[in-house]
């Protein structure tokens, strides 16, 4: 048994049968003082069907982090929401004043992130990252090591990895979630790997917007250290 793992909860890319997909991401962080779903997918009623499924109740998590404002990363949110809405809503600074609210009439604690920092213990948020459109990656410290995930990757990755290093003072080893290198060239995924190792980046788990072909692409070149994923994957955390 994994003590610190993230397990995938929504996403287009399918690795274990038995789950509803749909396009977005949305994993489950346990091993820390807090259990922490990070985005909600697009769909709230799939989400909660693939909880269901991993016999996770709304009721075990603690906060939901919000990388990004688009439909397929908070969608799933209001109906989690009232699921459980005895929660933190950890954000980007670039929410609507609309979305805060109607967070707070449901019941549900927003917290607005713009600097990167620590929010639970072994948990920190990159600050937001890029300008259009703007992102943050959850940072979860290890041994000696840290975890970066990200919905989506949208200011690059490279500029999400170096954040994250700061804030723990951390290397960090493996990064998961959504890469966006769909309609990316085999020569800037290359750079893009160059870069990672030169950063210390040992493990990568991609899925959602990452790309098939990209998807081929990094797992030859991380050898070892690709993890396959998408829907209902379980990785340990470093």
């Amino acid at each position: 048994m994994f003590l610190r793992y993230a397990q995938v909860v929504f996403d287009n890319v399918v690795f274990a049968r038995g789950f509803k997909s749909g396009w977005g991401f949305a994993a489950i962080i346990r091993g820390y003082s807090k259990t922490i779903l990070f985005d909600t997918g697009s769909v709230g009623d799939t989400l909660l069907s693939n909880m269901l499924t991993l016999n996770v109740s709304p009721s075990e998590i603690d906060a939901v982090f919000i990388s990004h404002t688009h439909d397929d990363h908070m969608g799933g949110l209001f109906a989690f929401l009232r699921a459980n809405h005895r929660i933190e809503v950890f954000l980007p600074e670039d929410v609507s004043i609309g979305t805060v609210v109607a967070i707070d009439e449901a019941g549900a604690i927003p917290t607005v992130l713009g600097s990167g920092g620590e929010i639970i213990p072994g948990m920190a948020t990159t600050g937001i990252v890029g300008k259009n459109p703007r992102e943050q990656g959850l940072v979860l410290a290890g041994d000696g090591a840290a975890t970066l995930i990200t919905g989506c990757a949208h200011p690059g990755l490279g500029k999400l990895v170096d954040a994250a290093g700061k804030q723990f003072d951390l290397p960090v080893k493996l990064v998961i979630g959504g890469l966006h290198l769909g309609q990316s060239s085999r020569r800037k995924i290359l750079a893009l790997t160059r870069q990672l190792k030169e950063l210390g980046v040992e493990q990568l788990a991609p899925s959602h917007c990452t790309g098939e072909a990209s998807t081929q692409i990094l797992a030859e070149v991380f050898g070892d250290g690709f993890i396959d994923s998408g829907l209902g994957r379980r990785i340990q955390l470093v």
